[in-house]
């Protein structure tokens, strides 16, 4: 989903959670040093095509207010030109009325037309690590405008992009929800999709580097590790899953990456194969318990009621949207619709 930001400004809830992974073209004959080289002699394997299936939004509150917002304009994307089909004129609106304000009749009615929305939908907010579920009908519901975290009053008169726009929730109904929202997700649609079981927060227990599993790193893998060495290496085990982390450090001894394997309990098979890599829009976050914060940022867990269990929470993002990867072969990936203008 971590799918999660710490104690950060109200906006900065919104940076949380993936961007999309760069392609490298070539493969290089060798790659990273040492412990590594054993599955470097294996035959490289490729990613089959990435699935994504559900659409998944944060929640984030209105500064000081009562209002929890959630905006769905990942979905309902609005250009710059002054569409008033879209949002009214702004500048009639004025400067200090346009920073929030709800929709009328017509543009509720082409807001939900356009997303897919129905009054008889229902939005659900789940929050994952206090396994809390609240709902509420879309007609209940006030469809909202708010101008986004970067833009201020500097840039009067407002852009139709400078908006977010959404559903607007009373913060009284999500009482005992985490700080800002950080582990919620929600859910527009007919019926609820989150199974409620509790997910686990992973215990990380270090584990010597000959224990990780030998497999064949994939070409784009590969070619970012280049030149890394290995680090710390890590295990976790459930009924279900063994998971193993690799630390890959640069230069200066920093962690640069990160590789997940997650096997089954019972056939050994390699069930997920994931990197997480610095980059300019990601770094790695912290494991849970084992580098001095307080928050827990790897989850695993039945999730979602009609998919296998998910892992998630090993990056923060400043660009992109986070995802959750679902334990199986499929590769399939659920992007956060969280509405970064970073």
């Amino acid at each position: 989903m971590k799918i999660k930001l710490y104690a950060v400004s109200t906006f900065l809830v919104l940076l949380l959670f993936s961007c999309k992974k760069e392609n490298t073209k070539t493969a290089q004959p060798n790659l990273v040093e040492k412990t590594e080289t054993k599955t470097d002699t294996l035959q490289e394997v490729e990613d089959g095509p990435r699935k994504e299936s559900i659409n998944l939004f944060t929640l984030t509150p209105k500064d000081s207010s009562d209002v929890a917002f959630v905006s769905l304009s990942d979905i309902y994307p609005v250009s710059d030109e002054k569409d008033t089909l879209t949002l009214p004129n702004i500048e009639k609106i004025g400067k200090y009325n346009a920073e929030y304000f709800s929709f009328e009749k017509n543009y509720r009615k082409r807001f939900l037309s356009k997303t897919n929305i129905a009054e008889t939908d229902s939005v659900f907010v789940y929050d994952y690590a206090k396994n809390k579920l609240a709902s509420f009908a879309v007609k209940n519901l006030k469809t909202a405008a708010m101008l986004n975290g970067y833009s201020s009053g500097e840039d009067w008169p407002y852009q139709n992009y400078d908006f977010m726009i959404g559903f607007e929730i009373s913060k009284k109904y999500l009482n005992g929800f985490s700080e800002y929202y950080r582990d919620a997700l929600v859910y527009v649609g007919k019926e609820n999709p989150f199974s409620k079981e509790r997910l686990k927060p992973i215990a990380w227990k270090k584990i010597a580097v000959k224990d990780y599993p030998s497999k064949a790193m994939k070409n784009k893998d590969r070619t970012l590790l280049k030149g890394k060495t290995t680090g710390n290496t890590y295990s976790f085990k459930t009924d279900s899953y063994q998971y193993f982390l690799q630390d890959y450090l640069d230069s200066n001894k920093t962690i640069y990456g990160r590789r997940l394997l997650v096997v089954d309990s019972k056939t050994k098979d390699i069930i997920l194969e994931k990197l997480y890599s610095q980059s300019e829009g990601t770094s790695p976050a912290p494991l849970n318990y084992e580098e001095g914060d307080d928050a827990i940022n790897q989850w695993t867990g039945k999730l979602f009621k009609d998919k296998p269990a998910v892992v998630f929470g090993f990056e923060y993002h400043s660009f992109g949207c986070p995802e959750i990867s679902i334990i199986d072969k499929s590769n399939e990936e659920i992007y956060l619709q969280c509405d970064n203008r970073h």
